[in-house]
């Protein structure tokens, strides 16, 4: 995104991978760049301009041909092929605002999501209240910024949660 405005930001790129419950399979989706004009990208503020350019998002973005129409259209595509007739769940880090802009901008595929969110930014903060020691073993992240790139660190994220804090019951 080039912001966090809704009503005027838009998306730069999407990404998509589906796991299962217990994060233990996980199949990779689509990974594309959104074209948006160099007006668009010109509203960025200095933090998106900065870490975009650097990235190399901000020119991979003036060359892609993929509209945000087709984007949609190749993510509901690979949603529907593997979810079958489950709703699935969106998460990732502060994934409410990936999902303000999916209903703004994407209005098809966010209708397949629930509107249950998965956030994993939440689950992080109640961790560092509630289990602080085994909050700073979590996974550090490389904050590329990058769609994919954050959908992985976050799996990642969840996976260590699950695993170290929300440990199941042992069995009497």
């Amino acid at each position: 995104m080039i912001g966090l405005d809704v009503e005027v930001d838009r998306i730069l790129e999407i990404a998509c991978i589906i796991t299962d419950g217990n994060l233990t399979k996980s199949i990779e989706g689509p990974d594309l760049v959104i074209h948006q004009s160099q007006e668009c990208l010109d509203r960025m503020g200095e933090w998106c301009q900065d870490h975009h350019a650097a990235s190399g998002l901000t020119k991979k973005v003036l060359h892609s041909t993929i509209s945000e129409r087709e984007a949609e259209k190749q993510v509901i595509e690979f949603v529907k092929k593997h979810v079958g007739t489950y709703t699935p769940l969106l998460a990732g880090n502060s994934v409410y605002m990936d999902f303000l802009f999916l209903k703004k901008y994407m209005p098809d595929l966010a209708s397949l999501f629930s509107h249950v969110l998965v956030d994993v930014s939440s689950v992080k903060a109640l961790c560092i209240r509630w289990y602080p020691r085994d909050q700073k073993k979590a996974p550090s992240k490389e904050n590329k910024h990058r769609a994919m790139d954050d959908i992985r660190e976050s799996i990642m994220e969840l996976k260590y949660y699950r695993e170290n804090i929300f440990k199941p019951r042992s069995k009497k």
